[in-house]
């Protein structure tokens, strides 16, 4: 493929699967992808590529034939990770590995400069990658987390900030964990009112992570889909760059 024809294309995000035991229609186990998800990628004019979480490649093989990324949400990360112990809350991932193959992907995404947009467990992961640790179970409180709507408030200067322009913004919410000591190195951008930390960045980072689940919404909400607009339209500037890059080098060594 041409440079130009890989410049005018939609920029490619990836999206890794859940490995789930029994999917519907299939007679073995399958990797799910919420459709919310695909849509809102594909509204936004991105092209949804759905990720094996059994692949033998590496995290950086695989983000490295992509765009962008997004990290949607799923099942319950293991406590194990940051510290504590499973109890009759915990919600496991069918795929023992799931925790790993999601926690290389990000991690390529960081080291690489790859657009992310991280959802729910994808905020999670990111906390606990960074050494952060959460809250196992949220209690009934004055806000109520899973499967509700909600108002979140974003830190003036943010990149979040930037990107949703207002605040508070109304939030699809479905978790029953959350952030408790906030990893190193990030940065708080989106709180409820009841203290649930509703996102985070890394500073000079391509990346959005927030507690919500905005494809929920992404339809009809001009703030959940300009976080999609966001994440594709960062990838196709990026990859724009990295092709000019490209060409200036090949061209110097045609012409030394």
């Amino acid at each position: 493929m041409s440079s130009g024809a890989t410049e005018g294309r939609r920029p490619l995000i990836g999206v890794p699967g859940m490995w789930s035991g029994k999917v519907q229609g299939m007679r073995f186990a399958g990797t799910a992808v919420a459709v919310e998800v695909l849509r809102s990628i594909d509204r936004a004019g991105g092209e949804p590529v759905a990720l094996f979480p059994g692949s033998h490649g590496s995290g950086v093989e695989q983000v490295s034939r992509l765009d962008g990324v997004v990290i949607p949400g799923g099942a319950d990360i293991d406590p194990r990770r940051y510290g504590s112990e499973p109890d009759e809350h915990y919600w496991p991932a069918d795929f023992a590995g799931q925790d790993d193959y999601e926690a290389g992907i990000l991690r390529a995404c960081l080291d690489t400069g790859t657009p992310t947009l991280a959802i729910c467990r994808g905020l999670q992961l990111l906390n606990v990658v960074h050494g952060g640790t959460l809250v196992g179970h949220l209690a009934s409180g004055t806000v109520e987390h899973r499967g509700a709507e909600h108002p979140v408030v974003c830190e003036p200067g943010t990149l979040l900030a930037s990107v949703l322009g207002v605040t508070p913004v109304n939030t699809s919410s479905y978790h029953h964990q959350a952030v408790d000591l906030v990893g190193e190195g990030l940065k708080v951008s989106a709180m409820a009112s009841d203290g649930v930390i509703e996102g985070l960045e890394v500073e000079g980072a391509p990346l959005l992570a927030v507690q919500w689940h905005p494809e929920d919404l992404a339809a009809t909400s001009s703030t959940d889909h300009a976080l999609f607009a966001w994440v594709v339209e960062a990838s196709r500037t990026r990859r724009n760059e990295v092709f000019a890059t490209d060409r200036t080098k090949t061209l110097e060594a045609v012409n030394p």
